[in-house]
């Protein structure tokens, strides 16, 4: 007897037997699951009152960065960087464990994965040429807002085009849907070992309210990272002529203020 889409029930010799039709590896209800992992998540204004304490690498492998930069910054960006500290010695592209680690910043679960995504062309000043750098990248689901998924999203960025569609898979740890803990090691930072483009190398991470579509600012770590994270940002920590204080968004309109409390001059 079928008692559900793809369920199925027999009785034999007094034996109840299940079984699905569903092909292996298939979500009978993707959708149920999706909403069970949802409804799991914190709401968003936890981050305002507990900060996390993991941030997205260690600090110790980080050269130079800068926070987000709002809509009403001087020169806006709608996300924060981390460019990478480049090894002594380049790395062989099989030794994947030797790359800087890559961390889950919050419990959560993976909700995006790019294997190998084109970014828009850019003068590449090593080749001298306009080149179509390929990324890849990490998206993590770790609270709500609204009813809708809060993404914390990693664009992981080598500046580079290996060009092979497989090259990054081994550098990314995780798969969609899978929950991930805080602390968790979700990616490696593939980083080339050109200098001239090893310079380069960098992640791009924000916040995205689903709900709306809208790019947030990441400003959920605690001072004690923004700190560590602002002394090393340089000329990067400017806007136009004026130096950005620590925070991880700066110059935000209400949109881009994950707590909704308004326009942010820093946060």
């Amino acid at each position: 007897m079928k008692i559900g889409p793809s369920v199925h029930r027999l009785s034999v010799l007094g034996f109840v037997l299940f079984w699905t039709t569903a092909a292996v590896g298939q979500d009978i209800n993707p959708r149920k699951q999706r909403n069970s992992q949802l409804q799991r998540l914190p709401d968003i204004s936890r981050f305002d009152r507990k900060k996390s304490g993991r941030f997205i690498v260690d600090l110790d492998v980080v050269r130079t960065g800068h926070p987000y930069k709002g809509t009403n910054a001087t020169k806006p960006h709608s996300g924060a960087h981390v460019y990478f500290r480049i090894p002594d010695k380049p790395i062989p592209a099989g030794n994947v464990r030797a790359f800087p680690a890559i961390y889950a910043v919050a419990d959560g679960y993976v909700s995006r994965i790019d294997e190998y995504f084109k970014l828009r062309p850019i003068f590449n000043r090593a080749l001298g040429k306009r080149i179509a750098n390929h990324r890849y990248g990490v998206t993590l689901a770790i609270a709500r807002k609204d009813g809708a998924a809060v993404n914390f999203h990693y664009s992981i960025e080598p500046m580079i085009d290996p060009g092979d569609p497989d090259f990054y898979k081994p550098f990314i740890l995780v798969k969609r849907g899978q929950r991930v803990k805080k602390g968790d090691v979700i990616a490696r930072m593939y980083i080339p070992p050109r200098r001239d483009f090893a310079q380069n190398t960098h992640i791009h991470f924000n916040l995205m309210d689903t709900g709306k579509r809208q790019f947030m600012a990441p400003t959920i770590f605690g001072d004690k990272i923004v700190r560590q994270f602002h002394r090393v940002w340089g000329k990067r920590g400017l806007d136009g002529e004026t130096r950005i204080p620590p925070c991880m968004g700066y110059r935000l309109s209400g949109p881009e203020n994950p707590f909704g409390t308004g326009a942010k001059k820093q946060l």
